[in-house]
C-alpha cells in the first residue's frame, strides 16, 4: 500500500474552495503554505497555516520568498475562483518552477481545456469535486471510494498491499492490529460465457470469515475511524 506521500502543499486563493481545502488538509498532519492578496481571508485560515502569505501569487519572487520552491512544496492547489487569468498565468508559473503536483480549480469547460493544455495535472470544478474529496484524493490514493458515516468514522474501499495477497483475515489479524473491521471484499471472478469465452464477473463476498484468502485484485471493503483507515492504507 506504499504511495508516495505529500507533506507539504500551497492553496493559493483563500476563497470559499480554497480556505475549505486548507481546513481539509490540516486534519492530516501535514505543511499548508496559504496565499491570497487578500489579508482576510489569509487571517480567517491562519491557524491552520505553516506559512500564511498576503501577497500576489502571479509574482514568481514573492512565491519564492514564501518557500514555494520544487524543493520543499508537493502539491500546489490553485483555487483562484474571480479570474480566469491569474488562474492559468499562476497554474502555468507554478508548472514553469517545476513544482511536482499542480491542480487547478477551472471555472467552466474552456478553462479547463486550457489548464489541460498547459500541463496541469488536475482539473478540479468545485462543483463536481468538494474539497474533502480532493483533500481524500491526494492523501488516500489507495482509498478507492468513501462514505462518511460521522465526521469520525467511515466505511471505505481499500486496496490491500501485495503482502496481504494469499494470506487469510485471521492470519492478518485486520481487526485486532488495525483496529478496523473488513465488511466485505469485491473480488473479480473467471467466468464461461455463452460463446465458451472466458470473461470476468464482480462478486462481493459479504462479512468473509476468518479463514477467507485475500487475493490478488481485491479490494477491501472496511469500517473504522477515519484515522485508524488512514493509517491502514500507509502501510
Amino acid at each position: 500500500m506504499a504511495e508516495e506521500k505529500y507533506k507539504t502543499f500551497v492553496v493559493i486563493g483563500l476563497g470559499v474552495f480554497g480556505s475549505h481545502v486548507v481546513r481539509h488538509l490540516a486534519r492530516y498532519n501535514v505543511d499548508i503554505i496559504g496565499i491570497d492578496k487578500d489579508e482576510k481571508k489569509v487571517e480567517a485560515v491562519k491557524e491552520f497555516l505553516r506559512i500564511p502569505v498576503v501577497g500576489d501569487a502571479m509574482d514568481a519572487e514573492q512565491l519564492y520568498q514564501a518557500g514555494v520552491t520544487p524543493q520543499d512544496v508537493d502539491v500546489a492547489i490553485v483555487a483562484i475562483g474571480e479570474s480566469v487569468e491569474a488562474n492559468v498565468y499562476v497554474s502555468l508559473l507554478l508548472k514553469d518552477m517545476g513544482i511536482k503536483k499542480v491542480m487547478s480549480r477551472a471555472l467552466n469547460t474552456q478553462h479547463a481545456n486550457i489548464l489541460a493544455k498547459i500541463g496541469v495535472d488536475r482539473v478540479v470544478f468545485p462543483e463536481e469535486s468538494t474539497a474533502e474529496n480532493l483533500v481524500h484524493e491526494l492523501l488516500s490514493p489507495q482509498i478507492i471510494d468513501r462514505l462518511e458515516l460521522s465526521e469520525e468514522y467511515s466505511i471505505a474501499e481499500v486496496t490491500p498491499t501485495k503482502e496481504f495477497y494469499n494470506k487469510t483475515i485471521q492470519q492478518l489479524a485486520i481487526r485486532t492490529k488495525y483496529k478496523i473491521t473488513v465488511l466485505g471484499i469485491k473480488r473479480k471472478t473467471a467466468v464461461i460465457d455463452e460463446t465458451g469465452e472466458t470473461d470476468t464477473k464482480d462478486e462481493i463476498v459479504l462479512l468473509p470469515g476468518p479463514e477467507e484468502k485475500i487475493l490478488q485484485g481485491d479490494i477491501l471493503i472496511v469500517i473504522g475511524k477515519n484515522m485508524d483507515i488512514e493509517k491502514f492504507k500507509s502501510l
